[in-house]
């Protein structure tokens, strides 16, 4: 017998993919970075933002912030800052239902999208750890998740909401669709960055990207910190998610999975990443 979903959850999900129309901004971009949370945004951003920089003969982002990038790769509202980049922009959007629709995408003009993903354990894992200050729960409670949406930034239920959608747009447009995972960029940084040139149709250096690969090292970006930037983003956890996803939280976590999840981008999502 299948489990009902939640009404609060069903009502997000219609929500989000007939109500908000920012998808429609999307046409005026190049490339369009697509990301979940706690995917290693600003790692990817920055190394991108560097290898623009070189290829393109302006001055590098002072720091690795969600605001000194929005030069290189910003918001879709933001105005270009600098003419000579190709015109790039990044969101954590889920895909109004205009974006499966043959006509509605040549109508908009939509670029290829890069999917930035990460094994759903390890981001919940770093949400957690990250903005436990914050959100003041347990993990388990924390994982049993708010299905309205508006307890947490990011929960299973956003999760599946955001999986469920792209999941779709890819199987249905593929060729626009270049996923990244965490995971394949921690093992091979250069090839994920000369995949997403190429796939925006954008020149990046061999010099450029060599230089981003040195500014993306950890140590590199910890000269980086921005004085008046989001707190955390370098976070450690101190549990492994072998200790994390055990007994209870297993069990909620695998619950919600088989529920909620109808797309895996790829993953094994009951079985931690390596």
């Amino acid at each position: 017998m299948t489990t009902p979903l939640p009404k609060e959850y069903l009502a997000k999900a219609r929500s989000e993919t007939w109500v908000n129309f920012s998808i429609l901004r999307h046409g005026a971009f190049d490339g369009f970075l697509v990301t979940s949370k706690n995917s290693g945004t600003h790692w990817m951003m920055y190394m991108l933002s560097v290898a623009l920089a070189d290829s393109y003969g302006i001055e590098r982002p002072k720091y690795y912030s969600e605001n000194a990038l929005r030069p290189y790769i910003g918001f879709p509202t933001d105005k270009p800052v600098y003419p000579q980049l190709p015109r790039l922009a990044r969101s954590h959007t889920i895909p109004h239902r205009l974006a499966d629709w043959d006509w509605a995408r040549r109508l908009a003009g939509l670029p290829n999208y890069v999917l930035g993903i990460r094994h759903p354990m390890a981001i919940l894992a770093s949400h957690h750890a990250k903005w436990e200050y914050d959100i003041q729960v347990s993990w388990l409670d924390y994982l049993k998740g708010d299905p309205g949406g508006a307890r947490f930034r990011c929960d299973l239920y956003w999760l599946a909401r955001f999986w469920n959608r792209w999941g779709e747009i890819e199987a249905a447009y593929p060729e626009t669709i270049l996923k990244v995972q965490y995971e394949e960029t921690q093992r091979n940084p250069r090839a994920t960055l000369e995949a997403i040139a190429a796939h925006w149709g954008i020149a990046l250096t061999p010099e450029a990207i060599k230089a981003a690969l040195f500014a993306g090292t950890k140590e590199e970006m910890a000269k980086k910190a921005d004085p008046d930037g989001e707190p955390n983003v370098l976070q450690n956890r101190k549990q492994s998610l072998a200790e994390l996803f055990t007994g209870e939280a297993m069990d909620i976590y695998t619950a919600h999975i088989r529920t909620l999840f109808r797309h895996d981008l790829g993953y094994d999502l009951l079985t931690p990443p390596a």
